[in-house]
């Protein structure tokens, strides 16, 4: 029995050893880019001062997956889930909806914005469509603005179909 206990022991000790050596998982810092969306935020109009929609923003799964959470002005819903991807150094999105849309979006940091890009079929017509889309940051401003970009001719024209300013919303203490 003594010799059982010693052994278990041992084993606990080598393990926790072999643990606390690793570094967490989602802890380095390209797993935090894209925390510059993260926050409670208001989303207006790039050219007007009339919000759009709402947008919750926060770190699930610790610290491996950003969840977005949309409720656009007219009560539509949304999702995206965001990750990085070590293996080939790429932020993957995908956004589902109520309206039963879902689309794929791979891309990384560069030049001081988040930039995401993807395809789909459209449902209308069959056609492949393009997308792009962009996140850059004002921390200055507190905001962020994104624009979602199409294209029906592969690549060489794009349509802007999203162009909206997030704005931090105010604390419960006034600050942001």
């Amino acid at each position: 029995m003594n010799q059982f206990t010693l052994l278990l022991g041992l084993l606990i000790v080598a393990a926790s050893g072999s643990v606390y050596g690793q570094q967490a998982p989602c802890s380095g810092p390209e797993f935090r880019q894209f925390d510059f969306w993260v926050g409670e935020w208001d989303v207006y109009h790039s050219t007007a001062d009339t919000i759009v929609g709402y947008n919750h923003i926060k770190n699930i799964l610790n610290g491996c997956v950003i969840e977005e959470n949309w409720t656009g002005g007219s009560g539509f819903l949304g999702k995206s889930f965001n990750t990085y991807n070590p293996v080939d150094s790429t932020w993957n999105q995908v956004w589902v909806d109520a309206g039963g849309s879902n689309y794929h979006f791979k891309g990384g940091f560069t030049d001081g914005r988040m930039l995401l890009k993807g395809e789909t079929i459209s449902r209308q017509n069959g056609q492949k469509v393009l997308f792009e889309m962009s996140y850059t940051p004002d921390p200055d401003a507190h905001t962020v603005r994104q624009v979602w970009k199409a294209s029906r001719d592969e690549g060489a024209s794009w349509n802007t179909i999203f162009d909206g300013v997030y704005k931090k919303r105010p604390t419960v203490d006034g600050g942001r």
